[in-house]
């Protein structure tokens, strides 16, 4: 059975999905489809990292967090992430190279992220949409890590990421 479209919003859509149990009876699953998504780690040099606070409506708050963003249709994943970078931090970059992507929260979504690092960094001022409400603020990884340490850093794909970082860095 195909999926049933249960909502259809600007950038996902609510679907039932068909599923089966262990035993193999048949159940429906409700799925958030997503075009994918884009998080970059923006280095302005070895140790020091642009981040973002930004207004979420979702949690009625500012949250710190790497600069993200939803994938346009067909948008290519490298071209989003410059796109975004610009867009919420003001910097552009000389080099955006893939990290890692995983999925963000496989339970309730399809939706996969892909992460970038970018480098060479020069600012060209932020090009934010009318919604978006963001400051940007720089601090070391290290720095970075206290702050996942200490609970300030909330955001899941931003902790991922400067985690990610922090362990493997570029290999």
């Amino acid at each position: 059975m195909a999926d049933e479209v249960l909502f259809r919003g600007s950038r996902w859509t609510l679907v039932s999905r068909e599923d089966h149990s262990r035993a193999g009876a048949e159940r429906r699953r409700e799925v958030v489809v997503h075009p994918g998504s884009v998080v970059i780690l923006p280095l302005i040099d070895a140790s020091r990292v642009v981040l973002i606070e930004n207004h979420r409506v979702s949690v009625g708050r500012a949250l710190i967090e790497l600069a993200a963003g939803t994938l346009a249709p067909d948008e290519p994943p490298l071209s989003a992430a410059r796109r975004e970078l610009i867009e919420e931090t003001g910097y552009d970059a000389g080099h955006i190279d893939a990290l890692t992507s995983f999925f963000i929260g496989p339970g309730v979504t399809d939706e996969r992220m892909h992460a970038f690092v970018a480098r060479d960094l020069r600012p060209v001022g932020q090009r934010l949409e009318d919604d978006e409400q963001i400051t940007v603020r720089e601090h070391t990884l290290s720095e970075c890590l206290t702050m996942i340490r200490d609970g300030r850093i909330e955001d899941a794909k931003s902790i991922a990421v400067l985690l990610y970082w922090a362990q493997f860095g570029g290999r």
